[in-house]
């Protein structure tokens, strides 16, 4: 392995435990201006605990491709495969989240 492969295996994991972190420890207050607009305040907490999940979606998703990239050679299209289906649940996450708690 070498060291950029180690960086970014490190990366993905620090963002799944960002993730992790939101969902367990996170304040709504920090994702109120951004993404909670029309949330009602008894749900906050449960869509702070869907960002973190889809935050840690995100880290996943480049663990997976990191560890891909360790096992066989990928070409351009398979990573933008990959990346492109955590972007996909990252926002599908979102948008679930915003339609069951919004008021």
């Amino acid at each position: 392995m070498t060291q950029q492969q180690i960086v970014l295996i490190v990366l993905a994991a620090v963002i799944i435990l960002a993730g992790i972190f939101l969902a367990v420890k996170g304040k709504p207050s920090m994702i109120r201006e951004r993404f909670a607009s029309g949330v009602s305040p008894e749900n906050e907490r449960k869509f702070m605990m869907t960002i973190g999940g889809a935050v840690s979606v995100m880290g996943l998703d480049l663990l997976i491709l990191q560890l891909l990239s360790l096992r066989m050679k990928l070409s351009s299209e398979q990573t933008l495969l990959v990346l492109g289906a955590g972007l996909v649940v990252f926002v599908a996450i979102i948008l679930i989240g915003q339609k069951y708690y919004r008021r």
